[in-house]
């Protein structure tokens, strides 16, 4: 950030009337100072030539610009800027976002497709957008941080006195995470074997449409099958299931296999789909052979999920400060004393393996 602690920011966005809407969201806090307010890439690389922003919030559907030149831009430029990307839900805009991550964003929000219907809802996405530009450190930062500790640092072990625990063969993995849980699920997903012997479970904060796609792209680089869950999917060893957005998603026993039940029912922590609600199935389901992960991710879902997952005698694992994009959930869950261990996402995937290995009399891998 600047010198003087306000948050700088840059909006490249085509629509007088979509800036107008953004501007205001954005200082409505005091704190928030905008450098450059402009149509077209080109205007805000020369406005800011002398004034860096912290955050870029650049508009993937300018009428004018091909969004991947428009963000090598702004990255070349601005390398240590949080670069927040914006487009419309149509097809072609989510297919943009959905690809944004591994090209050089580090979040991304989906606005309403009409500039109408962006007004309804200005105050909303205003502060849903501050929210994404207040997160933590841009990407080469946040890569730097973890370089310097991913092979160093060893788990911080909690004690979990207020339970007993249970060495319970493990039965499956369940996942929470929310801002920045693309690019921390693309690098925890594809670490983990093809023969990782639980099924996967996951919800990822997003809205519809987004998880099909997030599911599409996981699935081209991991070993195991990732698909967005639909109702009445089977849970079984070999696949991970992603609850679709705008869906609750919990698992239910019958007959000896266990199941997927979508609803949507009434948001919780202001999301659906929720961890708490993924998380109290899963407790409900397989008890103390429950293994949650929470990831990183704003605000404090999944705290009363781990909460229940630990009272029913499961493991919870949390990533550590330094590698979360915004250390909100696993943070929550560290600080009520929650976590059994809390490691760097690069750690993960090979303390997940063990410890479900272990857990049912196998060999670690590489043991």
């Amino acid at each position: 950030m600047n010198s003087v602690g306000s948050l700088r920011v840059a909006v490249i966005e085509d629509s007088a009337l979509a800036r107008k809407v953004i501007k205001n969201g954005l200082c409505a806090s005091d704190d928030v100072e905008l450098c450059a307010s402009v149509g077209s890439t080109a205007l805000a690389l020369a406005k800011c030539a002398d004034s860096v922003p912290d955050v870029v919030v650049l508009d993937l559907c300018m009428a004018d610009e091909d969004w991947r030149s428009s963000l090598a831009r702004v990255r070349e430029a601005f390398p240590r800027a949080r670069i927040v990307a914006l487009a419309h839900g149509s097809v072609d805009g989510r297919a943009a976002l959905a690809q944004a991550l591994s090209a050089g964003a580090d979040d991304t929000l989906e606005r309403p497709e009409s500039d109408a219907d962006l007004c309804v809802v200005a105050r909303a996405f205003g502060a849903e957008l501050l929210a994404r530009s207040r997160s933590r450190a841009s990407r080469p930062a946040l890569a730097a941080l973890v370089a310097s500790v991913a092979q160093s640092v060893a788990p911080t072990v909690l004690p979990r006195a207020a339970r007993p625990k249970l060495s319970a063969r493990i039965e499956v993995l369940a996942i929470g995470v929310s801002t920045g849980g693309p690019n921390a699920l693309a690098e925890f997903l594809p670490a983990l074997p093809a023969d990782f012997p639980v099924p996967i479970v996951i919800v990822q904060h997003m809205p519809p449409g987004f998880t099909a796609n997030l599911a599409r792209n996981l699935n081209l680089r991991c070993s195991l099958r990732v698909h967005e869950a639909t109702d009445g999917d089977t849970v079984r060893a070999g696949s991970v299931l992603i609850a679709p957005g705008d869906h609750h998603m919990e698992l239910r026993r019958a007959y000896g296999a266990v199941s997927v039940t979508l609803h949507q029912g009434a948001p919780e922590n202001f999301c659906r789909p929720a961890v708490d609600v993924l998380f109290r199935s899963v407790a409900a389901t397989w008890g103390a052979s429950s293994l949650c992960l929470v990831l990183t991710g704003m605000g404090q879902d999944g705290l009363l999920g781990a909460e229940v997952i630990g009272q029913a005698g499961g493991t919870v694992l949390a990533q550590d400060e330094p590698t979360s994009v915004v250390w909100g959930m696993p943070g929550a869950v560290v600080r009520a004393g929650l976590a059994d261990a809390v490691l760097p996402l690069s750690q993960l995937a090979g303390e997940v393996d063990r410890r479900v290995r272990e857990s049912r009399g196998l060999f670690a891998r590489g043991a």
